[in-house]
C-alpha cells in the first residue's frame, strides 16, 4: 500500500480525466477477461493507482472505488508472480 499512498502525494496536472483512465481501465479488464496475462494486471493495477491520484480525490466514489481496485488488481498481479515464482523451482 505504500506505493498508492506515495502515488497520491504526487500532483501531476498532466493527468487525463477519470472518466478516461476509467475507460481505459475497463477496457484492460475486458481484455485481461479474454487472457488473463501478467502485463495486464499490471496495466490494470497501474490504471487503478492512478485514480487515487489527488486530482480525482473530489469524487468520495472515485476514491472508494480506486481503492478497492487497487487491492484486488494487486491480487491479480500478486498470484501472477507467485504461479511465475512456483514454476520457476
Amino acid at each position: 500500500m505504500n506505493t498508492i499512498n506515495s502515488r497520491a502525494m504526487r500532483y501531476d496536472p498532466s493527468l487525463p480525466d477519470a472518466e478516461s483512465v476509467m475507460a481505459s481501465l475497463l477496457y484492460i479488464a475486458t481484455l485481461y477477461i479474454k487472457k488473463p496475462t501478467y502485463e495486464l494486471a499490471k496495466q490494470a493495477l497501474r490504471l487503478a493507482e492512478t485514480l487515487t491520484a489527488p486530482e480525482y480525490a473530489d469524487s468520495d466514489l472515485i476514491c472508494r472505488v480506486s481503492r478497492r481496485m487497487c487491492v484486488q488488481w494487486t491480487l491479480l498481479v500478486n498470484e501472477h508472480e507467485q504461479a511465475q515464482t512456483s514454476l520457476a523451482i
